[in-house]
């Protein structure tokens, strides 16, 4: 693993813990935003991409058809590795149609053992997919993290539903989930001929599904609620494919779970409006017309939520908007 995200990753850890203490609070947001302001971008490298000559169209339809025949069908680890590995694929039909909806098809058929649903896990938070070129310009490894990311949120919420069948390490997927968040910068939502990166989706999918079950712990909850909400303020690109539609519901259901949730919330909220304002008279670029809109539109998504808490809304109701 590239030693920066090593670092980051256990940052990230030392301040979990403080947490779980309660020896940090009110300035959590602060101190992971500056984790993410002290990340270093690289340069952009050549990414190695799955060959789809290697048999993978045989496999998918092989499994394919075992399910729609009502076959018991069986996978072993290498083939299950072989389909991973085309998560990354740049071709839609292959990585999201077929892929994707395949393993998804398997899972809901009781295709996997308890022992493979933890190996997927385990393979799906591997440094490799779920940091592969992170650090550099968007690029086409967005889709291999944002397809993990999308599977892994299917497979917790399936232990969610079979607590006493899958035994996850929610410790290990916490802090690598934080750190992909911290890292992830690519908005980019439907890319002709590629099909959907969507990364931030499936980020808020990822997040949803934790926040439902009752594995973690609410000081877990609010960490990675706060980690999303300062690196959604630091995004210098738009998020205009819905993915502060699915945001704003994701935090409306949080802060509706318990008052901690709520208040942390708001406290955000608050500190963000402060740093807007802060920052109003700052030399107009796209990079900060971007994120004064993607701050609108999640606010705005947040409002039309039935179910927003009455303290929250008031509060964005009496909050003023500062243009720069």
């Amino acid at each position: 693993m590239d030693e920066q995200i090593e670092t980051l990753q256990q940052h990230l850890q030392d301040l979990r813990h403080q947490l779980h203490a309660g020896t940090v609070y009110q300035s959590l947001g602060n101190r992971i935003g500056q984790l993410i302001d002290g990340v270093h971008r690289q340069r952009r490298t050549p990414i190695a991409l799955p060959d789809e000559r290697d048999g993978i169209r045989n496999l998918l339809k092989d499994v394919s058809q075992g399910l729609e025949g009502d076959r018991e069908v069986h996978l072993t680890l290498a083939e299950l590795d072989h389909l991973l590995q085309h998560l990354r694929s740049t071709n839609p039909k292959i990585r999201y149609l077929g892929v994707h909806f395949t393993l998804y098809d398997a899972l809901e058929d009781g295709v996997f053992s308890a022992a493979q649903i933890q190996w997927l896990v385990t393979q799906l938070l591997r440094d490799d997919r779920l940091f592969d070129h992170i650090l550099e310009p968007s690029n086409q490894g967005v889709y291999g993290r944002s397809a993990a990311t999308s599977f892994l949120a299917t497979l917790i919420h399936y232990s969610n539903d079979h607590p006493k069948l899958v035994q996850l390490d929610y410790d290990e997927i916490v802090v690598k989930v934080a750190t992909y968040i911290c890292l992830e910068t690519d908005t980019r939502g439907f890319i002709n001929q590629q099909g959907w990166a969507h990364a931030f989706t499936s980020i808020t999918e990822l997040l949803t599904t934790l926040g439902d079950g009752v594995q973690l712990t609410r000081a877990d909850k609010l960490f990675l609620m706060v980690t999303l909400l300062e690196r959604f303020k630091r995004l210098t690109t738009p998020l205009i494919y819905g993915e502060t539609e699915r945001m704003g519901g994701y935090l409306v259901l949080l802060t509706n779970r318990h008052p901690i949730y709520e208040s942390a919330c708001l406290t955000a909220l608050k500190q963000w409006r402060q740093q807007v304002a802060l920052h109003r008279r700052a030399t107009e670029t796209a990079a900060g017309w971007n994120q004064f809109y993607n701050r609108r539109r999640l606010l705005d998504a947040m409002r039309l939520q039935r179910d927003l808490s009455p303290q929250i809304r008031a509060y964005l109701s009496s909050a003023i908007d500062f243009l720069a």
